[in-house]
């Protein structure tokens, strides 16, 4: 048997002697003094290595359900458009999504609908004091540049607008107003009163199902914004009257109009009820017949199906 040497070291024969072991002891315990680094990775849960144990992936939304999310914060599909520009959510007057507002009759300019927050972004077209909008977000406040201070708010069915630049020493171009109200005008040729002269449909397409008619006289109230068919005819969402139930229930409903078919050789159908006071306190008297022209100016026209050859 070899003889026992405290300071052989072979480790090519596993032969490891007392005096170098006990150095090897104190260089790992001056290393195991030292605080540890934190860019090393000491430990991982187990549901971050394990297949089994990781959440379920949550897919990104579709565009068709962005478009219906209620909370004005999480709109997440308005386009801000370009050139962004710095910009935070504020809180100003009554306004949340869905809000209408009216441009202020003391102006003496239009109100320009731009494609982005931007105030230099595409001018997509001018609205006339006077006009009203859908609010379709919450409003932003500009932290930046020479519009700095101004308030842009979306509106219905695309674009921006400022609506008060009070903050940057210009005037506050919005007040808060009702939703618009109109009177049937249109009554089918033969027909008496009472008749079905506006078929009352569940979309915005005119061969969507039939849900309900408006007769001559009939006053609806805007629920929605305007939009133009590639066609020129303009239909909107509306809430009117429906024929009462036997318990004398006074029952309304919701569905699309056409309001003005001139562009296809049809009549008007609709009639916008003017208001008196310009901040919309009061209504007023019915104003003339309301269609639209080919630049789209006139703001509010209601999306109603008609029953007149060559429209359906």
């Amino acid at each position: 048997m070899t003889a026992f040497d405290s300071g052989i070291w072979a480790p090519e024969k596993c032969q490891y002697g007392l005096l170098h072991m006990l150095m090897c002891r104190e260089v790992f315990a001056e290393d195991l003094s030292k605080t540890p680094p934190t860019d090393r990775l000491k430990a991982m849960p187990q549901a971050a290595v394990s297949p089994i144990m990781k959440p379920a992936r949550k897919e990104a939304p579709a565009l068709e359900e962005l478009e219906q999310v209620v909370d004005d914060d999480a709109c997440s599909y308005i386009s801000e458009g370009e050139p962004l520009e710095p910009s935070e959510l504020v809180s100003w007057g009554k306004s949340k999504r869905g809000a209408w507002w009216r441009v202020r009759g003391a102006l003496r300019e239009d109100l320009v609908i731009r494609t982005g927050i931007s105030a230099s972004s595409a001018e997509v077209r001018r609205a006339a004091p006077g006009e009203v909008f859908q609010q379709k977000g919450m409003p932003r406040l500009l932290t930046s540049g020479k519009s700095q201070g101004c308030i842009r708010m979306p509106v219905q069915p695309s674009g921006w607008v400022t609506a008060d630049a009070s903050r940057a020493g210009g005037p506050q171009y919005l007040i808060r107003t009702h939703a618009p109200n109109w009177r049937v005008i249109y009554q089918s040729p033969g027909n008496g009163a009472g008749s079905q002269d506006i078929i009352v449909r569940s979309e915005d397409a005119l061969d969507s199902e039939a849900i309900g008619s408006f007769s001559c006289g009939d006053l609806v109230e805007q629920s929605g914004p305007l939009i133009v068919r590639h066609d020129g005819i303009s239909r909107m969402q509306v809430t009117g009257p429906l024929k009462s139930n036997g318990n004398g229930d006074k029952l309304r409903i919701t569905g699309w109009v056409t309001v003005d078919a001139t562009a296809l050789g049809g009549p008007v159908f609709f009639k916008m009820i003017q208001e008196d006071s310009p901040n919309g306190n009061q209504k007023g008297t019915e104003g003339d017949a309301i269609s639209l022209d080919h630049a789209g100016r006139t703001p509010i026209a209601f999306e109603v199906f008609v029953q007149v050859e060559g429209l359906h």
